[in-house]
């Protein structure tokens, strides 16, 4: 007969060690045929497999438990099965998501109560520090966010990254039953996000700056810049500041402007925002808005989406019916905003007239003056709306086309010229009106000459709108060579001929 020896030291650890991994082998097998049942939906194969409880908590590779695909799966009764087998309501996958932030993404009331009632931790933060009400207040269900605000969670917490409250969620997605609950259980309705700071970045080969928002929003400027006017009624009736600026100077109301949101910019205004609040740029929110209305290719920016009841043209009446100055002028050239290099033309002194008459807008230009704008206004150079209606600048764009077509250009420039202004007037280097249009437009050169302009004036530079047309006027698009126009030449002599005085005897 074979004697039995009882193993050593290092056969006990092995033995151990054997023992270990057979037991993990085997929740491990139990757990992967539980989370596929839980997957499958097959409550008979779950409750079969549930009669070993060892295996209910143990997470997949990621993680994720049984309990949590449940959830994520809307599954309330296996949700209760697994609950019912000592399932872990507060196991956070490897991402540090609970089954109680999964029901809360869902906004099932339902679940989240299940949870909270098994044990679920409703004050439970994911590493960022998002809360679970902040996945509430994003998603909207104003049930699950009043189930948790009744356990006493914070509602002013804020998330690690910018600051932003679970009010600010609720803005940003338009939930304004949420946005209500959340201020009657005292969020602070004018907090700010953080304060963001960062080196401004040069896109691409043609050095155009990407500028981001510095931060430092209230829910307010969120749900203006989403178009929230749900939340943004909300936050108006509650008595939030709606004058508050960004650290540009920029105001709610000019926010939902730049993002083509004219019906909440209309609700600011008509619940009292001021209109003449101007950016660090001067650029209040009469000149954002005609600006908007013609606002051509921004570079790096999608194309523009309207939904909203409003037309940009209404928010300039409303806008001017609730004193908005139609003679503010910039400090100088907007703001940069996504990649977009500026317009140079439009610096110091520019006025909303200026920027309708840039993109030949004319019935905002007939708006404006029939609301007491002033055509005869100059930018700090000396140009004026008639030589930006007659072609200043055009043709010269790096990344975007002209906006508006000739027959547009010319009738803006007949709302000015039917408005009495000189236009004959020289700005900064003695350019007139004509010396633009002649690198430009036929109709608006023979328009002026017909209209008094004269057409032998020469600039400082000694050039007269004959040789602008001939190539003498600069740089042409992107700093290439000018267009040389004979036609337009052939115009302009013709012309000349024609006003020729009679030669003396």
């Amino acid at each position: 007969m074979a004697s039995f020896r009882k193993p050593g030291r290092a056969g006990h650890r092995l033995l151990l060690i054997v023992l270990l991994l057979l037991t993990l082998m085997s929740a491990g097998g139990s757990q992967g045929r539980l989370v596929d049942a839980v997957k499958s939906g097959d409550r008979q194969a779950v409750r079969a497999l549930l009669k070993d409880r060892a295996g209910v908590n143990v997470p997949e590779a990621d993680g994720t438990t049984a309990l949590q695909w449940a959830v994520r799966a809307d599954d309330l009764d296996m949700a209760r099965l697994l609950l019912g087998a000592g399932a872990n309501p507060n196991t956070p996958n490897r991402n540090g998501v609970t089954p109680l932030s999964l029901g809360a993404t869902n906004r099932n009331r339902a679940m989240v109560e299940v949870l909270l009632k098994a044990g679920a931790d409703p004050k439970a933060k994911l590493p960022g520090g998002q809360t679970i009400l902040m996945t509430a207040a994003h998603t909207g269900n104003p049930d699950v966010v009043r189930l948790l605000l009744a356990r006493g969670v914070d509602v002013n917490a804020r998330e690690d990254n910018y600051g932003e409250t679970a009010l600010m969620g609720a803005a940003t997605e338009n939930h304004p039953d949420a946005a209500r609950l959340l201020i009657e259980h005292g969020a602070e309705i004018n907090a700010r996000s953080k304060a963001l700071d960062y080196s401004k970045d040069r896109f691409g080969l043609e050095g155009v700056l990407t500028i981001l928002p510095h931060g430092s929003w209230t829910a307010l400027m969120y749900a203006a810049r989403q178009g929230s006017v749900g939340v943004a009624r909300v936050l108006a009736d509650a008595r939030a500041d709606l004058n508050l600026t960004d650290p540009d100077g920029t105001t709610a109301l000019v926010l939902a402007i730049i993002n083509s949101h004219h019906d909440t910019a209309a609700l600011l205004v008509e619940k009292g925002a001021d209109p003449n609040i101007g950016d660090s740029t001067g650029m209040a929110a009469l000149y954002a808005a005609v600006d908007e209305k013609t606002l051509g290719e921004v570079y790096g920016r999608p194309a523009r989406q309207f939904s909203d009841e409003r037309s940009a043209l209404d928010l300039i009446g409303l806008l001017l019916q609730h004193g908005a100055n139609p003679n503010a002028q910039l400090k100088h050239a907007t703001l940069y905003r996504a990649h977009t290099p500026g317009e140079g033309t439009l610096g110091e002194g520019t006025t909303p007239l200026m920027r309708a008459a840039k993109n030949g807008d004319a019935a905002a230009m007939r708006l404006l003056l029939d609301h007491g704008a002033d055509p005869a206004i100059r930018q700090k150079n000396g140009t004026t709306a008639l030589m930006l209606a007659a072609g200043l600048g055009r043709g010269l764009g790096v990344f975007a086309k002209d906006y508006a077509t000739e027959a547009q250009m010319l009738e803006g420039v007949q709302v000015l010229v039917t408005r009495g202004v000189d236009v004959n007037a020289v700005d900064g280097k003695g350019d007139t009106a004509v010396h633009f249009a002649a690198l430009s437009s036929d109709s608006i050169v023979k328009y002026l000459a017909e209209h008094g302009a004269k057409l032998d004036v020469r600039d400082s530079r000694g050039r007269t709108p004959l040789d602008m047309a001939l190539g003498a006027g600069g740089p042409g698009r992107a700093g290439a060579a000018p267009e040389v126009r004979q036609g337009t030449a052939a115009l302009i002599r013709e012309l000349l001929a024609a006003n020729a005085s009679p030669a003396r005897p």
